[in-house]
């Protein structure tokens, strides 16, 4: 029998896995790179057969996940997102005040090494008992999902922290406390190696049963090489001013992309035909998942619900969306708030009679992109049965009728525990969750087929190939949800493709904890990262003539260059003099 991550096996940790992988290989202290066995797990005791293959597989899948790692709070650290509570760990990241020592990228750190140990040591078991107790399918399926974890961790840390020491086994004690950073160029040459080797290894999602979902796929491989080519030509590009390798890594990513939309073996994975169920428990089979990493209430559920959803729903929503993000969708016609004649700046009204709300008119929020609807949550929108106010109290303000909340939404500046922008995130916000709220089991997409066809779309433009597949490739996202195209690519200067292909990637992918490798990868997280964001509009006075777009309570901070990487954990450079720091750090 195989251990599988499904919503009917527990993805925790067996005992047996806890006691030999987790102490046994990657040590009991938090610095993977310091700390590591004097020997191996015996295989006479654990590498016996397949099912200890896949018991160690899941153990390694499982620090694709965790606080740290959950989309949301990615996203929370860049212009889209917001979190006035200063005692969250990315604070002190969009505050610029992160070092060494901050725990969110140090935790980081250890968990994407703590896999890459749980990956080396599945290759090495293989490699020594696999040939005795696998068959050849099963040890090609588990060396291509090995070989694809240790490129997924690898990716995560090229964009964070940029050069890191590179293994491609087990370390000893000495290879630990000496080893040195590696160049750029070789993390990129064994994450797109080990993607390359898996994608020939693993089957295809349309050849897994559903029980198998959330295991890594040939699909996915490609995927996460385009992924990982764009990322470094964009950082090849913006940051080293070395245009010939950017040039060539763009071609990769369009290549890579190309295979995921064209290859006859990838020919099941199409978009999903509702948007905002995409990211509910009615979307968690679809064919535009990629790769997810599966959740299971009860077992390994997640806090959505109560991070999230309304206030009065039992929320402390600990992220909220920006003004910055809102105003990036496109009006229904499919052009901007600022091209289109349907945009109404006005606010939203909202009256009351004996308690019974009556929305007058959403005004800014009317007629927008389908997706903006999926994505935010307004004022005078409806949700779970509600009509969602979160303007000012009406009892404990001045705020005029039509625009004061009488309800337990209303935007209070003491509050940390309600939203300090007057919006809510509406992705994996999943109304099944408010009867356990700390306990979703909605998965986290990791990859999905809109993200391959806007990285096909950004390659391209960036190559200044203005073609009509670009025109397609955009289309096709639109066309899921009747957003219509206005523009043609093929006529825009580059910089105007480039800035409308972005966008595009910006909504469409709005809360799935892409935006802040985006926007360090494009070098514009000085321009949208440095004072403050901002939220409804509210009125200035009893008149309600008069309003004011709500300022976020912090001032941020992005110093460049040095924040467009991370710093390399002190802790690590404590134990090892050959480790050194990012700049500025």
């Amino acid at each position: 029998m195989i251990y599988k991550i499904t919503k009917t096996t527990n993805v925790v940790l067996s005992s047996m896995l806890l006691l030999c992988i987790a102490l046994g290989i990657t040590g009991c202290d938090d610095n993977f790179l310091t700390t590591v066995p004097s020997d191996r797990v015996s295989s006479a005791t654990f590498w016996s057969n397949e099912r200890d293959f896949n018991t160690a597989l899941n153990g390694t899948y499982n620090e694709m996940t965790g606080r740290d790692l959950d989309p949301l709070y990615f996203d929370g650290a860049t212009d889209i997102g917001y979190s006035h509570a200063d005692w969250r760990r990315q604070h002190e990241y969009v505050m610029g005040r992160a070092n060494a020592q901050s725990g969110w990228s140090g935790g980081l750190w250890s968990q994407l090494y703590t896999g890459i140990s749980r990956a080396n040591e599945i290759l090495f078991q293989l490699n020594e008992v696999g040939g005795d107790v696998l068959s050849q399918e099963a040890a090609d399926r588990i060396r291509g999902e090995a070989l694809f974890l240790r490129g997924y961790f690898y990716h995560e840390l090229l964009w964070m922290f940029g050069e890191v020491p590179v293994f491609t086994s087990v370390p000893t004690v000495e290879e630990a406390r000496s080893v040195s950073r590696s160049s750029r160029e070789d993390v990129y040459t064994r994450i797109t190696t080990d993607l390359s080797e898996a994608a020939g290894l693993l089957p295809t999602r349309a050849e897994l049963p559903s029980s198998d979902y959330g295991r890594a796929t040939s699909e996915a491989a490609v995927a996460y090489h385009a992924r990982t080519a764009l990322y470094e030509a964009s950082w090849q590009e913006n940051h080293e001013d070395n245009t010939s390798r950017a040039n060539t890594l763009y071609g990769t990513a369009r290549d890579m992309a190309a295979t995921v939309m064209n290859d006859a073996a990838y020919s099941h994975i199409t978009l999903h035909p509702n948007f905002r169920d995409l990211f509910t428990y009615s979307g968690e089979t679809s064919n535009e998942i990629i790769l997810d990493y599966q959740k299971v209430s009860g077992q390994n559920g997640w806090p959505a619900w109560s991070d999230f959803a309304p206030k009065s729903m039992g929320s402390e929503v600990n992220i909220a969306p920006t003004r910055e993000l809102v105003d990036r969708f496109p009006m229904e016609d499919g052009l901007s708030i600022d091209d289109s004649p349907m945009y109404d700046d006005s606010p939203p009204e909202i009256t009351y009679n004996n308690g019974n709300p009556a929305v007058q008119t959403i005004g800014m929020y009317a007629n927008r992109d389908p997706r903006f609807y999926g994505t935010v949550l307004f004022p005078g929108a409806q949700f779970n049965g509600i009509v969602y106010n979160s303007y000012p109290s009406c009892s404990e303000t001045n705020a005029p009728d039509g625009y004061c909340s009488p309800t337990g939404d209303p935007i209070d500046q003491s509050d940390y525990n309600n939203t300090y922008t007057g919006y809510i995130a509406m992705k994996y916000v999943d109304p099944q969750d408010e009867s356990s709220p700390q306990n979703s089991g909605l998965n986290f997409i990791k990859m999905r087929y809109a993200d391959v066809l806007l990285m096909y779309a950004e390659a391209k433009v960036e190559l200044g190939e203005l073609d009509q597949s670009v025109n397609d490739a955009v289309q096709e996202i639109r066309d899921r949800v009747d957003l219509p195209m206005p523009q043609d690519i093929t006529t825009m200067t580059q910089e105007e493709a480039i800035e409308f292909v972005r966008n595009e990637r910006i909504i469409e992918l709005a809360w799935e904890g892409l935006h802040l490798a985006d926007i360090r990868r494009w070098n514009t997280a000085e321009n949208v990262l440095n004072g403050n964001i901002h939220g409804i509009e509210i009125a200035n006075d009893q008149t309600g003539n008069s309003f004011s777009r709500l300022q976020g309570q912090h001032t941020r901070s992005f110093d460049a260059p040095r924040d467009y990487l991370w710093p390399i954990p002190s802790n690590e450079r404590d134990l090892n003099d050959n480790l050194s720091q990012n700049t500025g750090y």
